[in-house]
Formats: C-alpha cells, structure tokens, sequence
C-alpha cells in the first residue's frame, strides 16, 4: 500500500507542477477535435449519398467523391462495425488519448493526439448512427479505397507524432 501511496504522490506533484502546461495542451486538444469534427460530420454530412452508393460525385485528377458505406475498419478489415472487438478498439484510442495529454510536454503533440482523437471519435460517431462509416473521398490516380476526412485525420495525427517525437529526440541529442 505504501507503494500505491507513494506514486499516488508523485503523480500529484507532478499534475501540481505541470498545470500550466496540461491546462494549455487540453485546451489546444479540444479545440482541435472540435474544429476536426466538426469538417468531418459536415463533409459526411453534405456529401455522402446513401441513394448513389459508389457513383461518382466528382473527380478531377486529383480527387473524386463517391459514397461507399464501410463497415470495417481499413487496416483490419475482418471487423465489422458491430464488433465488439472494434468497439474496444475505438474505446482504447479514445481513452489513451485523453490520458496521453497530461504527460506530454510539447504542445504540438496536444495538436496531433487531437487529430487521432477526432479521426476515432468522427467514425465511431458513424458506427453507432449507421451501423458503417461513411467514406466519400478516393483518389483516381491511386484507386485503392474510398475514405472520409477522419481517416486523413488519424494518418495526419499518427505522422505529426512521430515527427514530433523524432524533433524532440534530435534536440536533446544535441
């Protein structure tokens, strides 16, 4: 117990002496998500067509918009968006995130976990109103899938961390 209550200390010392900083990286993560999800659910919102799934809405040579209703999740594609296992998926995400901020001292690293954390919470918001994520974007060059502005947002969120991590690394090692 000793153990418990001594980490228990260190742990409130430390939220004590960094709280200018948490409070700072939680504000700059919620406005994040805010601003994220918010693109997200209007894009959703206004371009996808239930009626004309995989019709092309528009395409240039860069992008094109189709709606397709995915009920999977891209890197494991055996899950389903009903699947338990998916939901604890989302779940640990979501929850590492909120916990992730008060240990990180970059604000930038707020910025990109708020990325991750919109990208989740966006398709989660899917898969409990439909039942599937609505994906609308694809690219004509490199036809490969149809996606949504979330999945941008947690590739984005995933390469912003680890340039953050590696730009703090090359500092102290200088």
């Amino acid at each position: 117990m000793n153990f418990i209550q001594h980490r228990w200390k260190i742990f409130c010392n430390y939220i004590i002496d960094n709280r200018k900083t948490i409070i700072v990286n939680y504000l700059i993560f919620l406005v994040s998500i805010t601003i994220l999800l918010i693109i997200d659910l209007v894009c959703k919102h206004t371009l996808f067509d239930s009626n004309n799934l995989g019709s092309i809405k528009h395409e240039n040579w860069l992008f094109g918009i189709r709606s397709v209703k995915n009920e999977g999740l891209t890197f494991l594609p055996f899950l389903k968006a009903n699947d338990i296992l998916l939901t604890f998926f989302n779940f640990v995400i979501i929850t590492s995130c909120i916990i992730l901020i008060i240990f990180l001292k970059s604000h930038w690293f707020a910025v990109f976990i708020g990325f991750i954390f919109s990208g989740a919470l966006g398709n989660t918001i899917d898969r409990l109103a439909f039942g599937y994520v609505r994906d609308i974007i694809y690219l004509p060059w490199a036809d490969n899938g149809t996606f949504n502005f979330a999945d941008t947002d947690v590739i984005i969120g995933c390469i912003g961390t680890i340039i953050t991590m590696l730009t703090i690394y090359i500092r102290r090692k200088d």
